[in-house]
């Protein structure tokens, strides 16, 4: 396999407006001349720029002359420019017309597109299986329309075909397609690179148990009925300190019931919402259907929590890179962001840790890492 003849390079660029020509403009100023050779970019959209899509990628085509793209859309965007007269730019954008933007030059042989998948089973072309004969395990760059049926089973299979998932699911008030050979709606796609690129990505949770692992000894669909042999409701009791209602009022917008992952050599769990608290049958529901004998445990979204683990997983990164970062891809929950970090924090954050080096990111309906779903959590993917 030839894919370290050619060097990687990476440029990015990020901007907001008042339209979506004002936000492409802005993005391709910060942008600059993407690096000869430049074949693959990847672009986060903001959900109000959904029904330009098209207009929006084809004037990325025609500066950039690159004619694969991958990206989707999200509630919200980010990016970090290096250019020289940007250096060390970085943003998020909310509530306005915004891209970020992240173009590549990649050996030949390092990629390869994704199709549009649909349904529970990743099928892939013969082309690309045959390449991952050599490339295995790869890296797979994956976004998807959350909407989508038997998403969850379509990820592990993917991941059991390729190697390590990352990305995540767009994010919109309204329609939320993803970016590939087409733009579609409730279709996964993406791209695979190389075990040989040099990547390392890691995740960051954003919440932190605040109780003991149980056992799920009685369960009825999404509603756990007892857990350890007791009812559900006075785990959480014990778990937040107090029995009082009032006080389980005020921090309920805060509390997650989290899912370990069986078989993790670290504290790697899913974490799901709370669907319902019943004082009267003393039940707690969540977004999740787990089987008698699974493990639960509850959890805080904690923000000083978040920044530490967040530094870890920076740092984590830094000992594993080959050599100075040279590009990489941001995905962070709709729940962190301005709702748990100050503004830009995030990227403050992994700036510090790793220096300024182009990237690209939005913030997700949910996380991809490995080969499951994840929620409230940051996943960081760098080149180097």
């Amino acid at each position: 396999m030839s894919s370290t003849t050619t060097s990687l390079s990476f440029s990015s660029g990020h901007g907001g407006g008042s339209t979506w020509e004002e936000a492409l403009e802005t993005t391709l100023m910060r942008l600059g001349e993407p690096a000869p050779g430049s074949n693959l970019g990847i672009v986060y959209a903001s959900d109000s720029l959904v029904w330009t899509l098209d207009a929006v990628i084809a004037r990325l085509r025609q500066h950039t002359g690159i004619e694969r793209w991958v990206g989707c859309v999200g509630m919200g965007v980010m990016g970090v420019s290096v250019t020289e007269d940007f250096r060390g730019e970085a943003e998020e954008y909310f509530a306005i017309p915004a891209l970020s933007v992240l173009t590549m030059r990649v050996p030949r042989d390092g990629f390869r597109l994704l199709p549009s998948m649909t349904g529970d089973e990743a099928v892939l072309s013969e082309d690309t299986n045959a390449w991952l004969k050599d490339a295995y395990p790869a890296l797979g760059l994956v976004h998807a329309d959350p909407r989508q049926e038997g998403l969850a089973e379509l990820l592990g299979d993917l991941a059991e075909q390729s190697g390590y998932l990352v990305g995540g699911l767009s994010s919109a008030q309204g329609a939320m397609p993803v970016i590939g050979e087409q733009i579609e709606e409730g279709v996964t796609t993406g791209v695979l690179f190389s075990a040989d690129l040099g990547v390392a990505t890691s995740l960051s949770q954003g919440c932190t148990p605040i109780g003991p692992a149980r056992a799920v000894t009685k369960v009825q669909q999404n509603l756990l009925l007892e857990l350890d042999g007791g009812d559900a409701l006075s785990a959480l009791f014990d778990d937040i300190g107090s029995d009082d209602v009032e006080h389980l009022r005020q921090v309920a917008n805060s509390l997650h019931v989290a899912l370990p992952v069986p078989g993790s050599d670290r504290a790697d769990y899913t974490v799901r919402n709370f669907t319902s608290i019943d004082l009267a049958k003393r039940t707690v529901g969540i977004s999740a259907m787990p089987d008698p004998g699974d493990r639960v445990l509850f959890c805080r979204r904690d923000v000083d929590a978040a920044r530490e683990d967040l530094r870890r997983m920076v740092g984590d990164i830094s000992n594993r890179l080959n050599g100075p970062p040279k590009g990489g891809i941001y995905v962070s929950c709709l729940a962190r962001g301005p709702n748990l970090f100050e503004h830009n924090e995030e990227l403050r954050i992994i700036r510090e840790g790793l220096g300024d080096f182009p990237v690209a990111g939005f913030f997700a309906n949910g996380e991809i890492a490995h080969n499951r779903l994840y929620g409230y959590t940051g996943v960081l993917t760098v080149f180097s």
